[in-house]
Protein backbone atom coordinates (compact mmCIF):
# COMPACT_ATOMS: atom_id res chain seq x y z
CA UNK A 1 0.00 0.00 0.00
CA UNK A 2 1.20 3.48 -0.89
CA UNK A 3 0.94 6.39 1.52
CA UNK A 4 0.71 9.92 0.03
CA UNK A 5 1.19 13.16 1.89
CA UNK A 6 -1.43 15.66 0.64
CA UNK A 7 -0.44 18.47 2.97
CA UNK A 8 1.82 20.21 0.44
CA UNK A 9 -0.88 20.04 -2.25
CA UNK A 10 -3.50 21.42 0.15
CA UNK A 11 -1.15 24.24 1.15
CA UNK A 12 -0.49 25.14 -2.52
CA UNK A 13 -4.23 25.17 -3.30
CA UNK A 14 -4.93 27.33 -0.24
CA UNK A 15 -2.16 29.75 -1.24
CA UNK A 16 -3.63 30.04 -4.76
CA UNK A 17 -7.13 30.68 -3.38
CA UNK A 18 -5.77 33.36 -1.01
CA UNK A 19 -3.89 34.98 -3.90
CA UNK A 20 -7.07 35.12 -6.02
CA UNK A 21 -9.09 36.57 -3.12
CA UNK A 22 -6.51 39.24 -2.43
CA UNK A 23 -6.19 40.09 -6.14
CA UNK A 24 -9.93 40.18 -6.82
CA UNK A 25 -11.03 43.27 -4.93
CA UNK A 26 -13.77 45.73 -5.80
CA UNK A 27 -11.65 47.58 -8.37
CA UNK A 28 -10.79 44.31 -10.12
CA UNK A 29 -14.43 43.25 -10.30
CA UNK A 30 -15.47 46.68 -11.59
CA UNK A 31 -12.89 46.57 -14.38
CA UNK A 32 -13.86 43.00 -15.24
CA UNK A 33 -17.61 43.67 -15.30
CA UNK A 34 -17.22 46.85 -17.32
CA UNK A 35 -15.10 45.07 -19.93
CA UNK A 36 -17.96 42.66 -20.65
CA UNK A 37 -20.62 45.38 -20.61
CA UNK A 38 -18.54 47.57 -22.92
CA UNK A 39 -18.45 44.76 -25.49
CA UNK A 40 -22.27 44.58 -25.47
CA UNK A 41 -22.54 48.37 -25.73
CA UNK A 42 -20.27 48.54 -28.76
CA UNK A 43 -22.20 45.77 -30.51
CA UNK A 44 -25.54 47.46 -29.74
CA UNK A 45 -24.17 50.73 -31.15
CA UNK A 46 -23.04 48.91 -34.29
CA UNK A 47 -26.51 47.35 -34.64
CA UNK A 48 -28.24 50.71 -34.09
CA UNK A 49 -26.16 52.31 -36.85
CA UNK A 50 -27.68 49.97 -39.44
CA UNK A 51 -31.05 51.77 -39.35
CA UNK A 52 -29.92 55.13 -38.00
CA UNK A 53 -31.56 58.28 -39.31
CA UNK A 54 -30.74 60.82 -36.60
CA UNK A 55 -28.13 58.80 -34.64
CA UNK A 56 -29.94 59.70 -31.39
CA UNK A 57 -30.25 56.09 -30.25
CA UNK A 58 -26.62 55.40 -31.19
CA UNK A 59 -25.39 58.37 -29.14
CA UNK A 60 -27.45 57.41 -26.10
CA UNK A 61 -26.49 53.73 -25.65
CA UNK A 62 -24.69 53.62 -22.28
CA UNK A 63 -23.25 51.30 -19.65
CA UNK A 64 -24.56 51.96 -16.17
CA UNK A 65 -23.33 50.43 -12.92
CA UNK A 66 -26.29 49.31 -10.81
CA UNK A 67 -25.22 50.37 -7.33
CA UNK A 68 -28.30 48.89 -5.62
CA UNK A 69 -27.34 45.38 -6.74
CA UNK A 70 -23.55 45.77 -6.58
CA UNK A 71 -22.01 44.92 -3.28
CA UNK A 72 -18.31 45.74 -3.08
CA UNK A 73 -15.74 43.02 -3.63
CA UNK A 74 -18.20 40.16 -4.13
CA UNK A 75 -20.57 41.39 -6.87
CA UNK A 76 -20.67 44.14 -9.50
CA UNK A 77 -23.71 44.60 -11.75
CA UNK A 78 -23.70 46.59 -15.00
CA UNK A 79 -26.61 47.46 -17.28
CA UNK A 80 -26.34 48.27 -20.97
CA UNK A 81 -29.27 50.51 -21.81
CA UNK A 82 -30.35 53.57 -23.72
CA UNK A 83 -30.53 56.95 -22.02
CA UNK A 84 -34.22 57.77 -22.38
CA UNK A 85 -35.59 61.08 -21.20
CA UNK A 86 -38.75 62.89 -22.21
CA UNK A 87 -40.21 63.71 -25.58
CA UNK A 88 -38.50 66.71 -27.15
CA UNK A 89 -35.12 66.31 -25.42
CA UNK A 90 -31.82 64.97 -26.72
CA UNK A 91 -32.42 61.53 -25.22
CA UNK A 92 -33.87 58.60 -27.19
CA UNK A 93 -37.18 58.22 -25.36
CA UNK A 94 -38.53 56.14 -28.25
CA UNK A 95 -35.85 53.43 -28.33
CA UNK A 96 -38.20 50.71 -27.04
CA UNK A 97 -40.58 51.43 -29.94
CA UNK A 98 -37.73 50.72 -32.33
CA UNK A 99 -36.51 47.67 -30.41
CA UNK A 100 -39.93 46.03 -29.96
CA UNK A 101 -42.08 47.56 -32.71
CA UNK A 102 -45.29 49.43 -31.99
CA UNK A 103 -48.79 50.19 -33.15
CA UNK A 104 -49.24 53.16 -35.44
CA UNK A 105 -50.80 56.07 -33.58
CA UNK A 106 -51.14 59.54 -35.04
CA UNK A 107 -50.90 62.70 -32.94
CA UNK A 108 -53.95 63.37 -30.82
CA UNK A 109 -55.56 66.33 -32.56
CA UNK A 110 -59.14 65.07 -32.33
CA UNK A 111 -61.45 67.66 -30.76
CA UNK A 112 -64.60 66.57 -28.97
CA UNK A 113 -67.79 68.00 -30.47
CA UNK A 114 -69.37 68.27 -27.01
CA UNK A 115 -66.59 70.01 -25.07
CA UNK A 116 -64.51 71.59 -27.81
CA UNK A 117 -61.33 70.19 -26.23
CA UNK A 118 -58.87 67.53 -27.38
CA UNK A 119 -60.24 64.07 -26.50
CA UNK A 120 -58.62 61.90 -23.85
CA UNK A 121 -55.97 59.30 -24.56
CA UNK A 122 -58.28 56.27 -24.25
CA UNK A 123 -60.78 57.72 -26.70
CA UNK A 124 -57.99 58.67 -29.07
CA UNK A 125 -56.48 55.16 -28.91
CA UNK A 126 -59.85 53.55 -29.62
CA UNK A 127 -60.44 55.79 -32.63
CA UNK A 128 -56.91 55.15 -33.90
CA UNK A 129 -57.35 51.38 -33.64
CA UNK A 130 -60.47 51.58 -35.79
CA UNK A 131 -58.76 53.90 -38.29
CA UNK A 132 -55.67 51.69 -38.73
CA UNK A 133 -57.78 48.54 -38.96
CA UNK A 134 -59.60 50.11 -41.90
CA UNK A 135 -56.31 51.22 -43.47
CA UNK A 136 -54.82 47.73 -43.10
CA UNK A 137 -57.94 46.19 -44.62
CA UNK A 138 -57.53 48.42 -47.67
CA UNK A 139 -54.04 47.07 -48.29
CA UNK A 140 -53.57 43.53 -49.52
CA UNK A 141 -51.01 42.50 -46.88
CA UNK A 142 -51.20 45.55 -44.64
CA UNK A 143 -50.64 45.89 -40.96
CA UNK A 144 -51.47 48.50 -38.35
CA UNK A 145 -48.13 48.02 -36.66
CA UNK A 146 -44.57 49.14 -37.25
CA UNK A 147 -42.14 46.20 -37.30
CA UNK A 148 -39.45 45.80 -34.68
CA UNK A 149 -35.84 46.62 -35.54
CA UNK A 150 -34.03 45.15 -32.54
CA UNK A 151 -30.48 46.20 -31.77
CA UNK A 152 -30.02 45.37 -28.05
CA UNK A 153 -31.12 41.71 -28.01
CA UNK A 154 -29.06 40.72 -31.08
CA UNK A 155 -26.05 42.39 -29.46
CA UNK A 156 -26.53 40.26 -26.37
CA UNK A 157 -27.17 37.05 -28.28
CA UNK A 158 -24.18 37.47 -30.60
CA UNK A 159 -21.63 38.57 -28.00
CA UNK A 160 -22.41 36.66 -24.80
CA UNK A 161 -19.67 34.03 -25.19
CA UNK A 162 -17.15 36.62 -26.34
CA UNK A 163 -18.04 38.75 -23.30
CA UNK A 164 -17.37 35.83 -20.98
CA UNK A 165 -13.99 35.29 -22.67
CA UNK A 166 -13.09 38.99 -22.42
CA UNK A 167 -14.10 39.12 -18.77
CA UNK A 168 -12.09 35.97 -18.01
CA UNK A 169 -8.99 37.45 -19.68
CA UNK A 170 -9.47 40.77 -17.91
CA UNK A 171 -9.87 39.08 -14.54
CA UNK A 172 -6.70 37.04 -15.07
CA UNK A 173 -4.78 40.18 -16.10
CA UNK A 174 -6.06 42.12 -13.09
CA UNK A 175 -5.20 39.34 -10.65
CA UNK A 176 -1.71 38.99 -12.17
CA UNK A 177 -1.20 42.77 -11.98
CA UNK A 178 -2.40 42.91 -8.37
CA UNK A 179 -0.25 39.95 -7.31
CA UNK A 180 2.87 41.69 -8.70
CA UNK A 181 2.09 44.75 -6.58
CA UNK A 182 1.89 42.67 -3.38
Amino acid sequence: MMDLDHSSLAAAVQQTVDQIRSGAGEETLRVTGFSGAELFREEAKRNALERAKTFTIHRNIIVKRVTEESDGATRQVYLVTVRSGRFGGQDAFYWRFVEDGHAKVRRNKTVSKKTGRVVGWKTHRAREAKYWAKQAAKLENGSATVPAYPFMRPAYESKKQEAVDVMTRTLAEQIARNSKKS
